[in-house]
Parts: structure tokens; sequence; C-alpha cells
């Protein structure tokens, strides 16, 4: 006989009684499952968003419009209008600008017409006000005048029927001269041009040429 190992009866028995109460009790565990079962296991709810990260987000939105407002050169930022009515702008140095308030205020109150003279020295702060709708007629230099027409910032200052060429938009006081500046007449595009017309053909028709 094979050496083995035996068991006893009672060992027998109580094997049997614990594999009958192991069957037993998977057989109730399965039926609780059936009768009672179990919710679906779901996900953790997220982490709620920090509001200090909704701030990063929303600051990073506006950055780009505030970068804008600064970086953006002055000349297509809206300006604001400082005058009322008809102003027609001499650019020169002082003394040019005295010269030539001198000779168009008598034709202007002489007409009865309401005009306000106004001066600069600088030319960005020109079309500034030009920008601002602050400049109905001009009296600048040619340079400048070049620079205003090949920018499509003049209207025909004679003959509409002439179109926007050079010779309608700017109209010298004098032949131009070597080493002298040469300045005359222009009306902007942004400006009264009717009105500014109007005030150009009285200077030509009333006034004495004008002369430094």
């Amino acid at each position: 006989m094979e050496r083995g190992v035996f068991l006893s009866y009672r060992d027998h028995l109580e094997a049997q009684k614990k594999y009958i109460r192991t069957k037993k009790e998977a057989r109730e565990a399965k039926k609780e499952r059936e009768q009672n079962p179990r919710p679906p296991k779901l996900d953790p709810p997220p982490s709620p968003i920090s509001p200090w990260f909704v701030a990063l987000m929303a600051f990073l939105l506006v950055m780009p419009m505030f970068t804008l407002l600064f970086i953006l050169p002055r000349t297509l930022l809206p300006a604001q209008s400082t005058y009322d009515g008809l102003v027609i702008w001499i650019q020169g140095t002082e003394s040019e600008y005295l010269d030539m308030r001198n000779w168009l205020e008598p034709e202007i109150l002489a007409n009865g017409l309401q005009w306000t003279i106004a001066h600069t020295t600088d030319r960005y702060d020109l079309v500034d006000m030009l920008r601002a709708g602050d400049g109905d007629l001009l009296i600048i230099e040619e340079s400048f005048a070049q620079e205003l027409y090949r920018g499509q910032a003049l209207a025909p200052l004679m003959d509409k029927l002439e179109g926007t060429t050079w010779e309608n938009c700017f109209v010298p006081f004098w032949e131009s001269r070597p080493f002298h500046k040469t300045y005359g007449w222009a009306v902007p595009v942004t400006g009264n041009i009717d009105d500014a017309r109007h005030l150009f053909t009285v200077m030509r028709q009333f006034a004495l040429p004008f002369s430094p």
C-alpha cells in the first residue's frame, strides 16, 4: 500500500460541513447581490476651479487690448476735438505765423466770416488736430503738403472737375526758390471743404498777395 494522508471519519465530516457552509454563504451572497445590486462606481468629481486660475485667464484675455493701446502710434489712436467752428492752421515759426495772421485777419473780418486762426510749429501735432476734425484750411510748407498729398489727405482746392491732382491740392504763395521755404494753401479731406474754398477764394480775390 502506498503511503498517503488518511483522514479520520470525524475530520471527514468536519471538512464536508465546512464545504457545505462555504457554498451556502456563496449562494446567499449571490442572492443578496441580485436583490440589492450596488450602484455603479463613479469617478470622483473634478476638483473645483481655483479663483486664481480664473483671474489669470481673464488677465490673459484682456492683456492684448492693453498692449495695443500702449504700442499703437499716436496717429492711430482717437484724438479729442478742442476747437469750435472753422479753423485755419498756419504751420511755421512764430514770426511767420504773426505775418500771415496779420494778412488774413482784415479780410476775414471785412467779409463777416467766422474763422479761428491757429498756429503750430510741429507738423505731427497738426496731423493729430486734423484727425480730430480740427482743421478746415491749411497754410503749410510745400514739403509737408507733399506728405499729406501722398497720404491722400488733401482735397481739391480749386476746380472740382480736375480731381485730386497735385496742382489742384496745393497752391503756393510764390514760385519755389532754392534754399527758401515755399508756403501755400491746402484743404484737408477731414475739414469743411466748401467753407475752406470760400475763404481761399476771398483771399485770392480781395487780398494782396502774401509777402513775408
